[in-house]
């Protein structure tokens, strides 16, 4: 299947994967070659890449997984292979969100 992973600052990973892992707001999902069509939304969490090469996992922030035809798309504030800076987006990201909201 094929991934893409794009942030604001360009496109952070492409590539043919066997499957990958993400967590999304409806809890962790195992996407795999041939997974149904789906939409879904992401605070943080951390890409397991399965494939037979061992890749280091990405962190991403606040964005979606788009799944169309075995074609993955995920787009994100923020995307890194550190994980605390990925952290650190979030809850940034999530504290000037909210303050626009006016919950804080």
């Amino acid at each position: 299947m094929k991934l893409k992973i794009v942030s604001p600052m360009g496109q952070f990973f492409e590539g043919d994967v066997e499957g990958f892992v993400i967590d999304t707001k409806e809890g962790q999902q195992t996407v795999l070659e041939e997974h149904i069509d789906c939409l879904s939304f992401f605070d943080h969490s951390e890409i397991i890449i399965l494939d037979n090469e061992g890749s280091d996992p990405i962190f991403v922030a606040l964005g979606y997984l788009h799944l169309v035809q075995n074609e993955a798309n995920i787009m994100a504030q923020f995307a890194s292979t550190d994980a605390k800076q990925a952290e650190r987006i979030f809850e940034r990201l999530s504290k000037r969100k909210q303050g626009e909201q006016g919950i804080i």
